[in-house]
């Protein structure tokens, strides 16, 4: 009994009595622990808290510095490639770093340690799901190894205490994986019905053509029968999409201004209530286009197969909803891109003008001699849509 009283004793007395301030005090954290400056040796160090959760980013990168005699300096890199604040300072002969993706790759163990006194931070080590890893230690270092929780693998951030050199540290983990992600509220860079009104993105554009200046006295023909694959799709851009591993939900509601009704040849854009389970999805559309025409001698005759393609390209502020397995929830709002490109059915439009045109533009020559084949519809229709 006397031997285990003394155990805990020691590893009491190398736990640092640091209280997490500010975000790191109130996170979706697996249990914080501090390890380090227990007898409060140094009187310049302050209270460090380092994260950026509430904006949705989590840590991808760790850069240590330190010597035989103390841990110097710690920097983190979070998934938007910013850089954290310097804690300590970047000094001694020891110098490592360590980077993942947290889609793919978690942290599998840390480890921290307090020197052999506690006094200051003594070692940290980090190990991943990849069997990649980082470790650095003072020279003199306490027999006592603290394991901290790692929770759902994702590294939150570090809090602790700081002067030119770490005297006491401690991370924040992600408390439990994530069981589904959910994005709404969204606020468009441009007002969805004012979009949906111009009509703006929507345009013609030519697969496939025909054209012939018949100089003979007899009469042939222009055209073609032609199949053609056109690729209809959507996504939504968000860091969110790369930063809490994988394996979650998605749900994303937005009123967005999408292609409209698919029945018709002619593309429109509406504004309608868009529900989606995917990041992004496309899908393959065969068309064919065939038409014949007489091409009359002396004259040019030119045939074109085209579509109506319509892009949306826009950005957006929207909520971010992450439920954990544990049933706890935190929000965050976060900006994202959302694409989508749509083509209308297959159609085709011939003209014939006297003389050789046969060096013109095919659109172009057809467009300026059938106006009324290659008018585009531009009738608007209410009604909503899901991708």
């Amino acid at each position: 009994m006397k031997l285990l009283a003394t155990l805990l004793a020691t590893s009491a007395a190398l736990i640092a009595s640091v209280a997490a301030i500010g975000d790191c005090d109130n996170g979706p954290f697996a249990g914080l622990q501090a390890v380090g400056d227990k007898h409060d040796a140094s009187d310049s160090d302050i209270p460090i808290c380092e994260t950026q959760w509430k904006r949705g980013r989590v840590v991808k990168g760790v850069e240590v510095w330190g010597s035989k005699d103390r841990i110097s300096g710690i920097q983190l890199t979070y998934t938007n490639d910013d850089k954290s604040n310097m804690i300590g300072a970047r000094a001694g002969v020891y110098h490592q770093s360590l980077d993942w993706d947290p889609a793919t790759v978690t942290v599998s163990r840390a480890v921290l340690w307090s020197d052999k006194d506690a006094r200051q931070l003594g070692g940290l080590r980090i190990e991943l799901s990849n069997d990649q890893n980082l470790e650095m230690k003072v020279d003199k270092i306490s027999s006592v190894v603290f394991s901290p929780d790692v929770g759902s693998g994702i590294l939150m951030g570090g809090w602790g205490r700081a002067d030119d050199h770490i005297t006491a540290w401690g991370w924040m983990f992600l408390e439990d994986k994530v069981s589904k992600i959910s994005i709404g509220d969204f606020k468009w860079d441009q007002d969805q019905k004012q979009f949906a009104k111009s009509q703006a993105g929507i345009k013609s554009t030519v697969l496939t053509y025909d054209a012939h200046y018949t100089t003979t006295s007899n009469a042939t023909t222009v055209g073609f029968d032609v199949p053609k694959s056109v690729t209809n799709s959507y996504s939504y851009s968000q860091s969110v999409s790369f930063t809490f591993g994988f394996g979650y939900q998605l749900e994303i509601s937005a009123q967005v201004a999408g292609a409209g009704p698919k029945s018709t040849t002619s593309i429109n854009f509406e504004v309608g209530t868009e529900s989606t389970k995917t990041w992004s999805k496309s899908d393959n559309v065969g068309l064919t286009f065939k038409v014949s025409q007489p091409a009359v001698p002396g004259k040019t005759t030119m045939c074109v197969g085209f579509v109506e393609f319509g892009e949306f390209d826009m950005g957006y502020d929207a909520k971010v909803t992450i439920l954990l397995k544990n049933g706890k929830k935190f929000e965050f709002r976060e900006r994202g891109q959302r694409k989508q490109a749509f083509y209308g059915g297959a159609r085709t439009a011939c003209a014939e003008q006297q003389g050789d045109h046969s060096q013109e533009d095919a659109w172009t020559f057809v467009e300026k001699n059938n106006k009324q084949a290659t008018k585009k519809q531009t009738r608007f229709i209410s009604q909503s849509f899901e991708a």
